[in-house]
């Protein structure tokens, strides 16, 4: 991976899959943060985590994370001079119009980071072949 800052970005199904209390998303940021880089979080990941969490605390879950300090939330159309949108549009049209999917494809991508996912079989359509997928599915 390159020097830059983020090293994870995490997708929706990460993220629900922290609300649903599950121990290797909170293992993961915490290496993360011990290489004293960023986890990020896509926006719309976040979006897409929120509207899938049902109760008070699953929100506040979800709040805590983005809130960390080694969690970056990334908005959609940061990048100066790129067509964001654009193309994480493309991208989430080649995972079936999963916009949150297209963000955190972006975004990794972007950064060349890994992606993390409790959905790799998806993620490994959007990315291209050989990118680092970090398999939440099986933790």
């Amino acid at each position: 991976m390159s020097g830059d800052q983020v090293a994870v970005v995490l997708d929706a199904t990460a993220l629900a899959a922290y609300v649903n209390g599950q121990v290797a998303v909170g293992e993961l940021i915490a290496e993360v943060a011990d290489e004293g880089r960023q986890v990020a979080v896509p926006a719309a990941c976040l979006a897409a985590a929120h509207a899938a969490t049902t109760g008070d605390v699953g929100a506040a879950l979800l709040t805590l994370l983005a809130t960390t300090p080694a969690v970056t939330l990334v908005p959609l159309g940061a990048d100066p001079g790129v067509d964001d949108a654009r193309q994480t549009g493309v991208l989430a049209r080649a995972a079936g119009g999963d916009i949150a999917l297209g963000h955190a494809a972006r975004t990794a991508l972007a950064h060349q980071a890994h992606l993390a996912t409790a959905d790799p079989t998806t993620a490994a359509v959007v990315l291209p072949t050989g990118w680092s997928i970090l398999d939440l599915s099986q933790t």
